[in-house]
């Protein structure tokens, strides 16, 4: 794949992805590993991320770590994160993309279901946000007098919202509820984290051509489309490009705290 950035933006450095196996999350870990990262993918089904790391690392790319985890799943993070500090010695950056949706109405949503989706989105980036900083960045804080750790190395995290955690959505109130609370988890992140020096943002796609996106139709992806004032909907690679801009401190290092509206004109806030 063509490179976005420099050769080896991110050599040496180890990332990990969320909902890595398709869609956003595997164009996001694709990107990043071009660049040099050592991905750690993340995802449930263990063969289709099998599959992705391996079509990854023949296009040249570092091999990336592979992790069938549930995100939902407190012990099965907490492993996972020791799991890749163990094989790569540091976790530069968390990307938190995972994420599922069961549309229905309020008056017809399960509670199950309500409670599914927004574990999913919700709990899954905290899991791995406190797993990260807690087995990590803090260790490394305190080691340092309790000083921040102005010591150049890049450190960030991704998030993932939505043009619905502004807009609403019919049928989401999950969703919405779970990608607006990203948000502001995000703006409580980058306050908490500044110590370890760490940038940490979000994106806020609007409608992404993704196996989610399917269930809509191709007349309604045209009509969403034609609601952009790009004229299209984004596809995987425009939001792993949004993130590795993100993820370079060269371009995005004095940003942190923000939420990018990266959704092609759909919603001007």
């Amino acid at each position: 794949m063509d490179r976005l950035l420099r050769d080896g933006a991110f050599e040496g450095e180890t990332h990990i992805v969320t909902g890595a196996a398709q869609g956003i999350g595997h164009a996001v870990a694709r990107t990043l590993a071009h660049h040099g990262a050592v991905v750690a993918m993340v995802d449930l089904d263990p063969g289709r991320l099998a599959e992705a790391a391996d079509g990854i690392a023949a296009e040249g790319a570092p091999k990336p770590i592979v992790a069938a985890t549930n995100v939902t799943d407190e012990a099965a993070v907490q492993s996972t994160v020791a799991s890749v500090l163990e094989a790569s010695g540091c976790i530069n950056g968390v990307v938190n993309v995972a994420g599922i949706t069961k549309d229905a109405r309020i008056t017809k949503k399960s509670y199950d279901d309500f409670k599914a989706v927004m574990a999913v989105h919700l709990h899954g980036t905290f899991l791995f946000t406190r797993e990260v900083a807690a087995q990590h960045w803090h260790p490394l804080f305190k080691a340092n007098g309790n000083q921040p750790l102005d010591d150049g190395v890049n450190r960030f995290i991704v998030n993932f919202s939505s043009v619905s955690a502004r807009n609403g959505n019919i049928g989401q109130i999950d969703y919405t509820a779970a990608k607006g609370a990203i948000e502001s988890a995000t703006k409580t992140t980058a306050r908490e984290f500044s110590g370890y020096r760490v940038r940490v943002n979000a994106i806020a796609p609007g409608p992404v051509n993704t196996p989610m996106l399917a269930a809509v139709g191709e007349d309604g992806i045209k009509a969403m489309g034609r609601a952009t004032l790009v004229g299209r909907i984004a596809e995987p690679e425009d939001m792993a490009a949004t993130v590795a801009a993100i993820a370079d401190p060269r371009l995005f290092g004095y940003t942190t705290g923000q939420i990018f509206a990266a959704n092609g004109g759909m919603y001007l806030d």
